[in-house]
C-alpha cells in the first residue's frame, strides 16, 4: 500500500479540545479569566522549554490539560469489512477565476468508498486549580454540556461518512492528586473522563464518469453471395436507434417530463383531466448522473420523436423545487411541424380560434370563418346557440363548429371515425392532436425509450 495520512486522529483531538476551549473562571474582584488549554502529552524538550530549564519554576493554574487515554478497536461496532460503497458526484460549474458558482453541471466523479475500520477513544481532562472555588466554576460549565454527550464533526465533506462522531462523558474524579506534594499552596487536579466512537478509513477513489452515449455509425447486411461493393452500400439499410441509457420512458405533460419505468401506465387520459403517473417518482439527476456532459440549464436540449417520425426539440430546466419535474421550453416550429387538417374549403386551414365549454360560452356576433372546439354537448333550446332562422343547432363533445354567416356547421364530427387529427388554437398558440377518442395537446403523451433523446 501506497503512504498515506490524513491526520484522522488528529481532527478528533482537536475538535475534543475545542469542547474543552472558552471556558473562563472569576475570581474576588469579579474579573473573568479564560482558562487556557494544552495537550496534556507533552515531550520532555517541550516540558523543559516551558520549565524555562528550571525545576524551580512554579506550575501555572488554572488551566485543562487533554490527552488520549486508551485506544482500542471497538469490535462490536464492526461490519463488513469488503464493502464499497459507490455514489455519484455532479459538481456545479465554477467560474475560472473560481470566485462564483455558475448556472450548469461541471465536473462528474464515481467515489467508492471502502469499509472503515471501528475504534474507540478514551479522552482524559485534567482540570489544574489552586482553590476549590475555581475549580467547580469550571466544573459546572463543563458537566452541564454532556447529558450524557456531545456530538462532534471532524470535516465539512458531504461524502465524509465518517465525519460524525459524539463525545460522552463517562467517568468524574473529583480530585486525584496535588502538586506538588506536601506544599503549603497545593495545585488540586480533577479528572473527566470520555468516550469517543471513531472510525479510521482508508483513502476514496474518485473516477471520472465516462460512458458511451451516443453511436453513430451504418450497418449494412449484405447480400448473399454478393461482394461488398462501394456502390452497394445503401442495400438493405438497418436503422438503428440510441436507446436513452436506463431505459427510460418519458411522460410530457404540458410544459414538464417526467421519467417512467418501460411499461409504467398511466392513470386517467382524457383532454380536461391530464394523465398521471402510477409509478414512483424518479429524480432525473438519475439518468443525468450516466452522461459525462454538463447539463446546462436552458441550453440542454430534448428532443421528442412523434410516430410520422417528425421532431420536437425543447430546451430543458430542473425544476429548482423539484427534481422529479424538467421543465422544457419547446421550440414552437417543431411543434406545429405536422401536417394540417382539410376541414373546410375556407381561407383559414388547421386552426381554430379557441377551445370552449359551451354550456357557459355566449359566441355573440361572431365573425365568418370562426371556429371553436367545443368540450361539451350543446345542450338543446339554449338561445346562444341558436341559429339566424331561429333553428337551434345541436353538437357533441370534442366537435368542431365553424360559423359560415348565417348558421353554426360541424366541421369535425368526434361521433365518427376520424384519422389522427392536428388542429391549433389561434388564441393560446397549442398545438392538439385528435387520437380518435379524445383531444390532447400534440407533443403530450409517452416517449418510449428510443423515442427520445437528450443533448447536453
Amino acid at each position: 500500500m501506497e503512504h498515506f495520512y490524513d491526520g484522522q486522529v488528529r481532527r478528533y483531538i482537536t475538535q475534543f479540545m475545542r469542547l474543552m476551549s472558552n471556558f473562563s473562571y472569576k475570581d474576588s474582584s469579579g474579573k473573568l479569566t479564560q482558562v487556557p488549554v494544552r495537550y496534556g502529552d507533552v515531550g520532555r524538550q517541550v516540558s523543559a522549554v516551558m520549565k524555562q530549564n528550571s525545576e524551580n519554576l512554579v506550575n501555572s493554574a488554572p488551566f485543562i490539560a487533554c490527552y488520549i487515554k486508551n485506544f482500542e478497536y471497538a469490535r462490536e461496532r464492526i461490519q463488513n469489512p469488503t464493502h464499497i460503497s459507490k455514489i455519484n458526484i455532479r459538481e456545479r460549474a465554477v467560474s475560472d477565476d473560481g470566485t462564483e458558482y455558475l448556472n450548469y453541471q461541471g465536473t462528474n466523479a464515481t467515489i467508492e468508498r471502502m469499509m472503515p475500520s471501528p475504534f474507540n477513544i478514551t479522552f482524559s481532562v485534567d482540570i489544574w486549580t489552586t482553590n476549590t472555588d475555581q475549580k467547580l466554576q469550571i466544573l459546572e460549565q463543563i458537566l452541564v454540556l454532556f447529558n450524557p454527550a456531545m456530538e462532534i464533526q471532524t470535516s465539512v465533506n458531504f461524502v465524509d461518512w465518517t465525519s460524525i462522531s459524539y463525545v460522552e462523558l463517562t467517568g468524574v474524579t473529583w480530585s486525584n492528586r496535588n502538586i506538588p506534594q506536601g506544599a503549603e499552596n497545593d495545585i488540586d487536579i480533577a479528572s473527566l473522563s470520555f468516550l469517543t466512537p471513531i472510525w479510521l478509513t482508508t483513502p476514496a477513489k474518485v473516477k471520472q464518469l465516462g460512458i458511451i452515449t451516443q453511436i453513430i455509425t451504418n450497418i449494412f447486411q449484405q447480400p448473399s453471395g454478393m461482394e461488398l461493393d462501394p456502390d452497394m452500400l445503401l442495400i438493405n439499410p438497418v436503422t438503428v436507434r440510441a436507446i436513452t441509457p436506463g431505459n427510460y420512458s418519458v411522460l410530457i405533460l404540458g410544459t414538464t417530463a417526467q421519467l417512467m419505468y418501460e411499461g409504467e401506465n398511466l392513470v386517467g387520459d382524457d383532454y380536461v383531466h391530464l394523465p398521471v403517473k402510477n409509478g414512483p417518482d424518479i429524480n432525473w439527476y438519475t439518468l443525468l448522473d450516466l452522461y459525462p456532459g454538463q447539463f446546462k440549464a436552458g441550453l440542454s436540449k430534448i428532443m421528442l420523436t412523434r410516430p410520422d417520425g417528425t421532431q420536437i426539440v425543447g430546451t430543458m430546466a430542473l425544476n429548482p423545487s423539484n427534481d422529479v419535474e424538467m421543465m422544457i421550453n419547446f421550440d414552437q416550429d417543431t411543434l406545429l411541424n405536422t401536417p394540417l387538417p382539410d376541414l373546410t374549403d375556407t381561407f383559414i386551414r388547421g386552426t381554430i380560434n379557441a377551445v370552449i365549454n359551451p354550456t357557459t360560452f355566449n359566441p355573440g356576433n361572431p365573425d365568418i370563418d370562426t371556429r371553436y372546439l367545443i368540450l361539451e354537448n350543446i345542450p338543446p333550446d339554449v338561445q346562444a346557440w341558436k341559429n339566424s332562422d331561429g333553428t337551434q343547432f345541436l353538437a357533441n363533445a370534442n366537435d368542431i363548429i365553424q360559423w359560415d354567416g348565417v348558421k353554426w356547421n360541424i366541421i369535425f364530427d368526434s361521433t365518427t371515425t376520424q384519422p389522427v387529427t392536428f388542429i391549433t388554437n389561434l388564441y393560446t398558440g397549442i398545438q392538439y392532436k385528435w387520437d380518435g377518442s379524445s383531444w390532447s395537446k400534440s407533443y403530450e403523451g409517452i416517449y418510449a425509450a428510443g423515442a427520445w433523446q437528450i443533448s447536453l
